[in-house]
Protein backbone atom coordinates (compact mmCIF):
# COMPACT_ATOMS: atom_id res chain seq x y z
CA UNK A 1 0.00 0.00 0.00
CA UNK A 2 1.24 3.09 -0.94
CA UNK A 3 0.60 6.11 1.19
CA UNK A 4 2.18 10.29 1.60
CA UNK A 5 2.37 11.46 4.86
CA UNK A 6 2.78 15.62 4.74
CA UNK A 7 4.44 17.05 8.00
CA UNK A 8 3.45 20.90 7.67
CA UNK A 9 5.70 23.18 10.37
CA UNK A 10 6.14 26.71 10.54
CA UNK A 11 9.32 26.17 9.07
CA UNK A 12 9.28 23.77 6.40
CA UNK A 13 6.94 20.81 5.28
CA UNK A 14 8.52 17.73 5.15
CA UNK A 15 6.69 15.16 3.01
CA UNK A 16 7.50 10.84 2.79
CA UNK A 17 6.09 8.47 -0.06
CA UNK A 18 5.55 5.08 2.12
CA UNK A 19 5.30 1.78 0.31
CA UNK A 20 3.75 -0.74 3.12
CA UNK A 21 5.38 1.75 5.66
CA UNK A 22 8.63 2.18 4.42
CA UNK A 23 9.95 5.57 2.93
CA UNK A 24 11.05 4.99 -0.59
CA UNK A 25 11.16 8.65 -1.47
CA UNK A 26 11.33 12.31 0.48
CA UNK A 27 10.85 15.67 -1.14
CA UNK A 28 11.11 18.92 0.89
CA UNK A 29 10.22 22.66 0.94
CA UNK A 30 10.17 25.94 3.11
CA UNK A 31 6.70 26.75 4.43
CA UNK A 32 5.89 30.49 3.21
CA UNK A 33 4.37 30.61 6.80
CA UNK A 34 3.99 34.43 6.83
CA UNK A 35 2.46 34.72 3.59
CA UNK A 36 -1.13 33.39 4.18
CA UNK A 37 -3.00 30.60 3.79
CA UNK A 38 -3.35 30.89 0.21
CA UNK A 39 0.84 30.34 -0.09
CA UNK A 40 1.19 27.59 2.76
CA UNK A 41 -1.64 25.47 0.69
CA UNK A 42 -0.22 25.84 -2.34
CA UNK A 43 3.56 24.82 -0.94
CA UNK A 44 1.27 21.82 0.21
CA UNK A 45 0.07 21.05 -2.72
CA UNK A 46 3.58 21.31 -4.16
CA UNK A 47 4.57 18.95 -1.64
CA UNK A 48 1.98 16.26 -2.55
CA UNK A 49 2.49 16.92 -5.83
CA UNK A 50 5.81 15.81 -5.63
CA UNK A 51 5.52 12.36 -4.83
CA UNK A 52 1.47 11.23 -6.30
CA UNK A 53 1.71 8.54 -8.35
CA UNK A 54 -0.66 5.70 -8.98
CA UNK A 55 -1.47 3.51 -6.10
CA UNK A 56 -1.53 6.06 -3.96
CA UNK A 57 -4.27 5.52 -1.50
CA UNK A 58 -4.12 7.54 1.38
CA UNK A 59 -2.46 11.28 2.09
CA UNK A 60 -1.60 12.02 5.79
CA UNK A 61 -1.28 15.71 6.77
CA UNK A 62 0.28 16.41 10.07
CA UNK A 63 0.13 20.17 11.17
CA UNK A 64 0.52 22.64 13.70
CA UNK A 65 -2.15 24.20 15.26
CA UNK A 66 -5.30 22.94 16.67
CA UNK A 67 -6.55 20.16 14.67
CA UNK A 68 -10.28 18.32 14.65
CA UNK A 69 -9.69 15.04 13.21
CA UNK A 70 -12.94 14.52 12.66
CA UNK A 71 -13.46 17.06 10.01
CA UNK A 72 -9.62 17.53 8.82
CA UNK A 73 -10.24 21.31 10.32
CA UNK A 74 -7.56 23.61 11.76
CA UNK A 75 -9.64 24.86 14.25
CA UNK A 76 -6.70 27.57 15.40
CA UNK A 77 -3.87 28.15 14.51
CA UNK A 78 -1.13 31.03 15.66
CA UNK A 79 0.38 33.12 13.33
CA UNK A 80 3.61 30.60 12.97
CA UNK A 81 0.95 29.81 10.44
CA UNK A 82 -0.75 33.33 9.40
CA UNK A 83 -4.46 32.82 8.44
CA UNK A 84 -4.18 29.12 8.75
CA UNK A 85 -7.58 28.65 11.65
CA UNK A 86 -10.39 27.83 9.74
CA UNK A 87 -8.75 25.49 6.65
CA UNK A 88 -10.67 22.89 5.71
CA UNK A 89 -7.04 20.62 4.73
CA UNK A 90 -9.14 17.18 4.39
CA UNK A 91 -11.99 18.72 1.86
CA UNK A 92 -9.11 20.85 -0.52
CA UNK A 93 -7.02 17.67 -0.33
CA UNK A 94 -9.57 15.66 -1.02
CA UNK A 95 -11.22 17.20 -3.77
CA UNK A 96 -7.95 18.01 -5.27
CA UNK A 97 -6.45 14.12 -5.36
CA UNK A 98 -9.59 11.94 -5.04
CA UNK A 99 -7.91 9.65 -2.11
CA UNK A 100 -8.82 9.32 1.45
CA UNK A 101 -6.76 11.94 3.58
CA UNK A 102 -6.67 12.29 7.20
CA UNK A 103 -5.39 15.55 9.67
CA UNK A 104 -3.92 15.94 13.12
CA UNK A 105 -1.69 18.22 15.22
CA UNK A 106 1.67 17.67 14.80
CA UNK A 107 2.71 16.97 17.78
CA UNK A 108 0.26 14.14 17.84
CA UNK A 109 1.20 12.73 14.61
CA UNK A 110 4.83 12.78 16.03
CA UNK A 111 3.43 10.53 19.01
CA UNK A 112 2.04 8.27 17.29
CA UNK A 113 5.31 7.50 14.58
CA UNK A 114 7.08 7.30 17.75
CA UNK A 115 4.71 4.70 18.83
CA UNK A 116 6.00 2.23 17.08
CA UNK A 117 9.64 2.08 19.33
CA UNK A 118 7.67 1.51 22.54
CA UNK A 119 4.63 -1.42 22.28
CA UNK A 120 2.57 -1.99 24.95
CA UNK A 121 3.38 1.46 26.25
CA UNK A 122 0.13 3.16 28.06
CA UNK A 123 1.79 6.72 29.22
CA UNK A 124 4.13 8.80 26.72
CA UNK A 125 4.30 12.29 26.24
CA UNK A 126 6.02 13.79 23.19
CA UNK A 127 7.52 17.22 23.17
CA UNK A 128 8.68 18.78 20.11
CA UNK A 129 10.93 21.83 19.27
CA UNK A 130 11.31 23.58 16.35
CA UNK A 131 9.40 27.18 14.75
CA UNK A 132 7.39 26.34 18.05
CA UNK A 133 7.11 23.93 20.92
CA UNK A 134 4.54 20.93 20.07
CA UNK A 135 3.28 18.74 23.07
CA UNK A 136 1.00 15.51 23.14
CA UNK A 137 0.54 12.62 25.50
CA UNK A 138 -0.94 9.60 25.60
CA UNK A 139 -2.20 8.57 28.98
CA UNK A 140 -4.62 5.51 29.70
CA UNK A 141 -3.68 4.72 25.95
CA UNK A 142 -5.18 7.40 24.51
CA UNK A 143 -4.52 10.54 22.80
CA UNK A 144 -5.36 13.70 25.24
CA UNK A 145 -7.10 16.14 23.63
CA UNK A 146 -8.38 19.21 25.11
CA UNK A 147 -10.76 21.67 24.43
CA UNK A 148 -11.14 22.63 20.65
CA UNK A 149 -9.28 19.16 20.34
CA UNK A 150 -6.27 20.62 21.34
CA UNK A 151 -3.32 18.49 22.06
CA UNK A 152 -1.63 18.76 25.35
CA UNK A 153 -0.27 22.07 24.73
CA UNK A 154 2.98 21.35 26.37
CA UNK A 155 4.42 24.68 24.88
CA UNK A 156 1.59 26.86 26.30
CA UNK A 157 2.17 26.44 30.02
CA UNK A 158 3.70 29.31 31.48
CA UNK A 159 7.20 29.16 32.20
CA UNK A 160 7.93 33.01 32.97
CA UNK A 161 4.93 34.54 35.01
CA UNK A 162 4.63 37.87 33.52
CA UNK A 163 7.24 36.81 30.64
CA UNK A 164 7.45 37.30 27.04
CA UNK A 165 4.00 37.87 25.39
CA UNK A 166 3.24 35.06 23.33
CA UNK A 167 0.97 34.59 19.78
CA UNK A 168 -1.67 32.71 21.66
CA UNK A 169 -2.26 35.96 23.86
CA UNK A 170 -0.37 34.78 26.90
CA UNK A 171 2.35 35.56 28.60
CA UNK A 172 5.32 33.86 29.69
CA UNK A 173 4.54 30.38 27.35
CA UNK A 174 7.01 27.84 27.13
CA UNK A 175 7.37 28.57 23.45
CA UNK A 176 8.73 31.69 23.53
CA UNK A 177 12.24 30.46 25.61
CA UNK A 178 11.99 27.20 24.00
CA UNK A 179 11.63 27.29 20.23
CA UNK A 180 14.09 27.47 17.81
CA UNK A 181 12.88 30.74 17.02
CA UNK A 182 12.91 32.28 20.80
CA UNK A 183 16.62 30.57 21.01
CA UNK A 184 18.10 32.04 17.93
CA UNK A 185 17.25 34.79 18.87
CA UNK A 186 18.36 34.99 22.19
CA UNK A 187 21.67 33.88 20.84
CA UNK A 188 22.28 36.82 18.23
CA UNK A 189 21.56 39.18 21.37
CA UNK A 190 24.59 37.68 22.49
CA UNK A 191 26.68 36.61 19.76
CA UNK A 192 27.47 38.67 17.00
CA UNK A 193 27.44 36.98 13.81
CA UNK A 194 25.49 33.61 15.19
CA UNK A 195 23.07 32.10 12.04
CA UNK A 196 21.62 29.76 12.79
CA UNK A 197 21.11 27.26 16.00
CA UNK A 198 22.91 24.73 14.66
CA UNK A 199 25.64 27.07 14.93
CA UNK A 200 24.99 28.03 18.22
CA UNK A 201 25.20 23.95 18.65
CA UNK A 202 28.49 24.51 17.43
CA UNK A 203 29.90 27.24 18.99
CA UNK A 204 28.79 25.18 22.32
CA UNK A 205 30.52 22.21 22.13
CA UNK A 206 33.69 24.50 20.97
CA UNK A 207 33.39 25.34 24.36
CA UNK A 208 32.49 28.81 23.89
CA UNK A 209 31.46 31.19 26.61
CA UNK A 210 28.60 33.31 25.35
CA UNK A 211 27.24 30.16 23.70
CA UNK A 212 27.17 28.03 26.85
CA UNK A 213 25.66 31.14 28.70
CA UNK A 214 22.97 31.15 25.80
CA UNK A 215 22.42 27.34 26.18
CA UNK A 216 22.23 26.53 29.63
CA UNK A 217 19.89 29.43 30.60
CA UNK A 218 17.49 27.49 27.62
CA UNK A 219 18.27 24.26 29.88
CA UNK A 220 16.83 25.45 32.84
CA UNK A 221 13.89 26.59 31.03
CA UNK A 222 13.48 23.03 29.46
CA UNK A 223 14.45 21.16 33.10
CA UNK A 224 11.21 23.29 34.37
CA UNK A 225 9.27 22.41 31.29
CA UNK A 226 10.06 18.21 31.84
CA UNK A 227 9.16 18.42 35.79
CA UNK A 228 6.11 19.90 34.80
CA UNK A 229 4.97 16.91 32.51
CA UNK A 230 6.70 14.47 35.30
CA UNK A 231 4.37 16.44 38.19
CA UNK A 232 1.15 16.22 35.52
CA UNK A 233 1.35 12.89 34.27
CA UNK A 234 4.37 11.10 35.60
CA UNK A 235 4.73 9.39 31.87
CA UNK A 236 6.24 6.28 31.41
CA UNK A 237 8.86 8.06 28.75
CA UNK A 238 9.06 11.80 27.90
CA UNK A 239 10.24 11.23 24.17
CA UNK A 240 12.25 14.84 22.70
CA UNK A 241 11.62 15.76 19.24
CA UNK A 242 11.58 18.21 16.38
CA UNK A 243 14.40 19.80 14.51
CA UNK A 244 16.54 21.91 17.63
CA UNK A 245 16.19 18.19 19.88
CA UNK A 246 18.24 16.19 17.32
CA UNK A 247 21.47 17.41 18.40
CA UNK A 248 20.83 14.81 21.07
CA UNK A 249 24.20 15.44 22.25
CA UNK A 250 23.42 19.17 23.35
CA UNK A 251 20.57 18.25 24.97
CA UNK A 252 21.99 15.93 26.82
CA UNK A 253 24.22 17.71 28.96
CA UNK A 254 21.72 20.27 29.14
CA UNK A 255 19.11 18.05 30.97
CA UNK A 256 19.54 17.30 34.64
CA UNK A 257 17.40 14.25 34.85
CA UNK A 258 17.21 11.72 32.01
CA UNK A 259 15.55 8.90 33.71
CA UNK A 260 12.71 8.41 31.23
CA UNK A 261 13.81 11.02 28.35
CA UNK A 262 14.58 9.61 24.88
CA UNK A 263 15.07 11.15 21.65
CA UNK A 264 12.77 11.25 18.53
CA UNK A 265 14.12 7.55 16.78
CA UNK A 266 12.31 9.04 13.70
CA UNK A 267 14.15 12.78 14.00
CA UNK A 268 12.62 15.35 12.34
CA UNK A 269 10.47 13.31 10.44
CA UNK A 270 8.55 11.50 13.35
CA UNK A 271 5.35 13.60 12.27
CA UNK A 272 5.49 12.41 8.45
CA UNK A 273 5.50 8.98 9.55
CA UNK A 274 2.80 9.70 12.28
CA UNK A 275 0.71 11.75 9.75
CA UNK A 276 -0.16 8.07 8.29
CA UNK A 277 -0.94 6.10 11.11
CA UNK A 278 -4.54 5.80 12.25
CA UNK A 279 -5.93 8.42 14.08
CA UNK A 280 -5.85 6.97 17.98
CA UNK A 281 -9.36 7.62 19.73
CA UNK A 282 -9.19 4.90 22.05
CA UNK A 283 -7.05 2.69 23.32
CA UNK A 284 -3.95 2.26 21.28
Amino acid sequence: MKQIGIDLGGTSIKALLLEDGAAVREYGVPTPARAGRRSIRDALFSAVDALFCDGVELVGISSAGDIDPYRGVCVYATDNLVGWTGTNLRQELSERYHVRVQVDNDAVCALKGELRFYPGARDVTMLTFGTGVGGASLVGGKILRGRNFGAARWGHVILVPNGHKCNCGKRGCAEQYLSASALLKQGQKRILGLTDCKDLFARYRRGEKEAEDVLERFGDGLNVLLDTVRTVLSPEVIILGGGVAQSEDVFRALIKDMDGVSFARLGALAGAYGATEPIVWEAV
